[in-house]
């Protein structure tokens, strides 16, 4: 792909993407992906300022552990989240969904650690090479839904494909005849990123910023 097209949609989305939208993106726990896991599902329905609350909480209650071994939530139960997560946060529940975000974080490190994935590398590679089979067990566990799966990637800084209403957005700024696919969605994104001199995930994430506000 020539630089003419991300170039272009760089311009195109300047036109619409808030100021300062290159901060938006928290750095988040890219070696670290129990962290990333228990930020995520918290992050998606309560604002930065308790997830940073729980995630000291969780470093407390683990003190010697590097927290990028899946693995060691798998291996044990709800209950060992519950108390990892402390009388504040171990018995809460995803609004709107009767089941604990405790057991959310448990079963999604199961699944992610039924694909083989464990550590922060692991997922930022399975996001890439084996993206339907990820999305697929993440998105299988109940009580996390798309947004959530894209929480805990941003905050691992690994890869998630554009959904339709992303896709719609990048062809309607190209004012194409037809969508484009999903993949040269992502490749556009992925070289406009490059040409606005940030990473992907940052861009990404600020054009979900803007389409989640258009839709308030």
């Amino acid at each position: 792909m020539t630089d003419e097209l991300p170039r272009l949609l760089r311009t195109r989305l300047g036109e619409v993407l808030p100021t300062g939208w290159r901060d938006l993106a928290p750095w988040g726990y890219p070696q670290q992906a129990q962290l990333a896991l228990v930020a995520g599902v918290f992050r998606a329905q309560t604002p930065q300022s308790s997830v940073d609350w729980v995630v000291d909480t969780v470093m407390r209650a683990r003190p010697h552990s590097m927290l990028d071994d899946l693995a060691d939530f798998a291996n044990g139960d709800v209950a060992d989240v519950v108390e990892m997560l402390g009388p504040r946060w171990g018995d809460t529940n995803v609004l709107g969904v009767p089941v604990l975000r405790a057991k959310v974080i448990f079963d999604a490190a199961c699944a992610l650690v039924d694909l083989g994935v464990r550590s922060s590398g692991d997922l930022r590679d399975a996001a890439v090479d084996r993206p339907d089979a990820v999305e697929a067990a993440v998105l299988g566990v109940r009580g996390l839904g798309p947004a959530t799966w894209e929480w805990i990637a941003l905050f691992c800084h690994a890869r998630v494909r554009p959904d339709a209403e992303m896709v719609a957005l990048v062809s309607e700024l190209f004012e194409a005849a037809s969508p484009l696919s999903v993949d040269d969605t992502v490749e556009l994104l992925t070289q406009t990123a490059r040409v606005c001199g940030t990473q992907e995930r940052t861009l990404t994430h600020a054009v979900r910023v803007y389409l989640d506000a258009r839709i308030a």
